[in-house]
């Protein structure tokens, strides 16, 4: 008798969740303040837990791709890329609601997300976006408050910054890219007084520009914009090294901070190796630090991720006076 295959149809959880406020500050580590929490509540997080069945599909998922696909690494040779994605954002600015334009159009290609070391489905649109918006709330409102001016490097449209902004309404902001559109956009933005004081300036990492110099009294940030670079970190490093801004905050994949005995982790790390991701990132911090050069203040998990990563863990640091 042949035998009769019949393919598996996962079945769907239907109930839906709310991220809270309790389930962030467990995530966080802290008690938030209140901004941070009337932030979360005028968020909508709502989603839905995946079935075993479903779960194990995405995991097959990814394997193929870590197993088979012939993924773009990251690195110097894809600056035309950057150039190109900012470029679109540029020109969605006088058709589209300014805050909208400015979100990159790589944020919620996938319909699953990481949380917790769990897939989740989000309902509520943006779901990935406005999880690291909250992260960043938490940090810039922990962090910012104070500085004189925020150097977001890596900034691409320059939309993190508006969250600085929003704790910090005197801080002068600046933007820095290796894609030339990126200082289109927020010249742009300032010559059109949706902020006056915003700038923009081209910056590499790979060639830091060590005649631009950061001011007193300032913090640097960069949210997923290192991860770029690979292991070719150190003279980033150095040049902050050397600038002293008061203080250093990475959203960043940290390879360091994940369970790699963990599977989801796990195939998070292989997935930083398969595209050149940044790498011993917070081992050179560590190095530095041994070497009496910077002091690391918070090296943290955020369990916020995306489908084929959890890319969002937070070191904060500061350099030696």
């Amino acid at each position: 008798m042949k035998e009769q295959i019949t393919s598996q149809v996962p079945v769907y959880s239907s109930t839906i969740k709310n991220l809270s406020i309790q389930d962030f500050t467990e995530a966080f580590g802290e008690t938030l303040t209140p901004y941070v929490q009337r932030k979360i509540e005028d968020a909508n997080f709502q989603y839905q837990n995946l079935t075993a069945a479903e779960t194990e599909e995405n995991y097959k998922k990814i394997v193929e791709i870590l197993l088979h696909a012939n993924l773009e690494k990251a690195g110097e040779h894809r600056l035309s890329i950057w150039e190109k994605g900012w470029g679109e954002n540029l020109d969605c600015i006088s058709k589209e609601e300014i805050m909208e334009a400015l979100v990159p159009k790589y944020f919620n290609k996938f319909s699953i997300v990481r949380w917790r070391q769990q897939f989740i489905r989000p309902i509520s649109k943006q779901f990935e976006y406005k999880m690291l918006a909250v992260l960043q709330d938490w940090l810039f409102d922990k962090y910012l408050r104070d500085k004189s001016a925020v150097y977001e490097f890596g900034c691409g449209t320059g939309h993190n910054l508006f969250r600085a902004r929003n704790v910090n309404p005197k801080a002068e902001l600046w933007g820095l890219d290796w894609a030339t559109s990126s200082q289109e956009i927020l010249n742009q933005l300032r010559k059109s007084g949706v902020d006056k004081n915003i700038f923009g300036h081209r910056f590499n990492y790979f060639e830091p520009d060590t005649n631009f110099h950061i001011k007193s009294n300032s913090a640097v940030v960069t949210v997923a914009s290192l991860e770029q670079i690979g292991e070719k970190t150190d003279a980033f490093i150095q040049y902050l090294l050397d600038e002293k801004p008061e203080l250093c905050i990475h959203i960043e994949p940290i390879h360091e901070l994940l369970d790699k005995n963990n599977f989801m982790d796990f195939l998070s790390v292989e997935y930083f190796k398969k595209r050149n991701y940044l790498w011993n990132f917070l081992t050179r911090l560590q190095n530095f630090e041994n070497a009496g050069k910077l002091d690391i203040l918070k090296t943290q998990r955020s369990y916020i991720g995306s489908f084929f990563i959890e890319g969002y863990s937070v070191i904060v640091w500061k350099p030696k006076a």
